[in-house]
């Protein structure tokens, strides 16, 4: 998501929700600065000064994603760059799209079987030197095994997707929002959550079926906010975890997928907060969290929410301690054991990683 954006999802939250009367009250004094006291007071980088429970796993690359054995990470080496794979026992890395004739790619996923999902645009960015260019045009891609062809899947797709574990099942965002230029379409623009099965068709050729639109930004309060859908939620995956923007800066929802009840696990927080990898068994969700009351979040670290409703938090990095960084995309592997995330600059594009890590969840203090 374009943290950017974030002046304008707070203030129009704000006053949808103050003018419905509906404005939860807030248990926080927002101009304490012991909310979080060493952001960006020191020098150097995390990277010098890891706990025993942090492994750096590769000095570049971001957006990493756990295969289903969990042996192996598929990660990008751009904002728009090409799909590679890292074996984590042997270290050896495989690049699987750069020799195929395509433009980026935003986000790639295993899928159950596999297979891989991708979202990338399908024409030249008109301004391929601009690393937000084709962000917001993305299609969806399948690249069967064993890795040597591309399949369109005829959708747009829009920021993250979310992958079923046990099935070849995806969810995925479809918007006109573009945050590169915040315009009255965040206010009232398309935003949608679609999901769809992934099948072999007579030809063996992959395609979307069975797919169904299960959520707008009007299944949520308040209305306006956009969606971005992050993950199935286990062990039955009968609820989505996404994130909604406009209320503040961002919140934690669910929408269950049988009977369309929607959930706020983060309860109207002041502070920035985005949902990303969910345990497989569906009893947390690890989030990119900002203590500091703004309407533009800044270096943002990652925290264990847990999703039985009692919006609790644990805090699992620190460091954007370290001026100028912060941690980010963080994703659950299989065992729910393991987290893989990326290491972020300040300078750097939205989205983008200088390094990927795996953090021992059983190990954090």
């Amino acid at each position: 998501m374009k943290r950017a954006a974030g002046w304008v999802a707070l203030t129009a939250g704000a006053l949808l929700l103050s003018l419905s009367g509906a404005l939860p009250s807030v248990a926080v004094d927002l101009d304490d600065p012991s909310l979080d006291p060493e952001k960006n007071t020191l020098d150097g980088s995390p990277v010098d000064h890891l706990p025993p429970y942090i492994k750096r796993v590769l000095p570049t690359g971001m957006r990493p994603d756990w295969s289903p054995d969990g042996k192996a990470l598929l990660y990008t080496d751009a904002p728009l760059g090409d799909v590679w794979r890292l074996d984590l026992r042997t270290g050896k890395r495989r690049n699987l799209t750069g020799r195929l004739n395509t433009f980026g790619f935003l986000r790639a996923h295993h899928l159950a079987n596999g297979d891989l999902v991708l979202c990338g645009p399908s024409k030249t960015p008109s301004n391929a030197g601009d690393p937000e260019e084709g962000r917001f045009d993305g299609r969806l891609f399948v690249m069967p095994k064993p890795y040597k062809r591309l399949v369109p899947l005829g959708r747009p797709c829009w920021e993250g997707l979310a992958v079923s574990r046990v099935r070849n099942r995806i969810a995925w965002n479809e918007s006109d929002i573009d945050f590169t230029s915040p315009d009255h379409r965040f206010l009232v623009g398309k935003s949608e959550i679609w999901m769809g099965d992934i099948t072999r068709g007579k030809n063996g050729r992959p395609r979307l079926k069975q797919v169904r639109r299960v959520a707008t930004r009007s299944d949520f309060t308040p209305p306006i906010s956009p969606i971005e859908v992050q993950d199935f939620r286990g062990p039955n995956e009968n609820e989505l975890i996404l994130t909604g923007y406009g209320t503040f800066t961002g919140e934690v929802l669910g929408i269950n997928l049988r009977t369309g009840r929607t959930a706020n696990y983060t309860n109207y927080s002041p502070f920035y907060e985005e949902a990303e990898g969910v345990a497989r068994n569906g009893r947390f969700v690890i989030v990119e969290r900002d203590l500091m009351v703004n309407p533009i979040p800044g270096a943002l670290d990652l925290w264990r929410l847990g999703l039985d409703g009692s919006s609790t938090f644990k805090r699992l990095t620190h460091f954007n301690r370290y001026k100028g960084y912060g941690a980010s995309n963080p994703v659950v592997s299989p065992n729910n054991r393991f987290m893989a995330f990326q290491l972020s600059v300040a300078e750097g594009a939205e989205g983008q990683g200088v390094g990927l890590f795996v953090l021992n969840l059983r190990r954090v203090p």
